[in-house]
């Protein structure tokens, strides 16, 4: 993509992009600790890490803590594996426990049992981020943790008390790896940001669901 594009690209869909870490900014302005499970590497989880006196990154890969160390998208980094390091935590351990795109890598056993450990250690809010529904998706970037093994639905999160918004807009718009599945691909992504509108607060219809808990 050429400069231009890529600066038409910002300046048309940046309030799509931003709404995303907006809305857990505004959801958990109560929360000064985070623990973010399989942080991975995310920039953008400054806007929310920088306003709190204390956040947690944990991964159990390698590249990712050291791109992560690098951006200082944390206060602290854990190279561990997830269910170690989540039960030897004690009880109400953050404020604010996070977990983004990572409950769709488990299995439906592995992701009941991280729900009720994020449930257990956050004092205040639990925020889940992953596809509306099964979403197949294979290894990438020599990450053999990529790969989609569940599916969550929309009724099961609020079942147990999630408040669920829509992201990446229309489902059937998109594919693997969040990939537009239509050409030309330029005109699908713009309408798909475009039907985030609706589908923000219609979030059956999005591609994928923010679901956030209060304690």
């Amino acid at each position: 993509m050429s400069s231009f594009l890529q600066k038409a690209d910002r300046f048309i869909l940046g309030p799509f992009y931003k709404q995303f870490m907006n809305t857990i900014v505004q959801e958990t302005m109560d929360c000064d600790s985070l623990l973010d499970i399989g942080c991975g590497f995310n920039v953008a989880m400054k806007q929310l890490t920088s306003r709190m006196n204390h956040s947690v990154g944990l991964d159990v890969f390698q590249p990712s803590i050291d791109k992560a160390k690098v951006e200082n998208t944390h206060h602290e980094f854990v190279l561990e594996d997830v269910k170690t390091y989540l039960e030897k935590m004690p009880d109400n351990s953050f404020d604010l426990v996070i977990a983004l795109d990572l409950i769709e890598h488990l299995t439906r056993e592995e992701g009941f049992w991280l729900i009720s450990q994020m449930e257990r250690l956050a004092r205040k809010k639990i925020v889940i981020f992953t596809p509306n529904g099964f979403v197949p998706q294979t290894p990438y970037d020599n990450n053999p943790f990529q790969k989609h093994i569940s599916g969550w639905e929309i009724p099961e999160m609020e079942e147990r008390g999630y408040k669920i918004f829509g992201f990446g807009g229309y489902q059937k718009l998109r594919g693997e790896r969040f990939q537009i599945k239509f050409k030309p691909r330029i005109f699908w992504k713009y309408l798909a940001f475009g039907s985030q509108l609706i589908t923000h607060k219609a979030p059956k219809f999005a591609y994928s669901i923010l679901c956030i808990k209060s304690k």
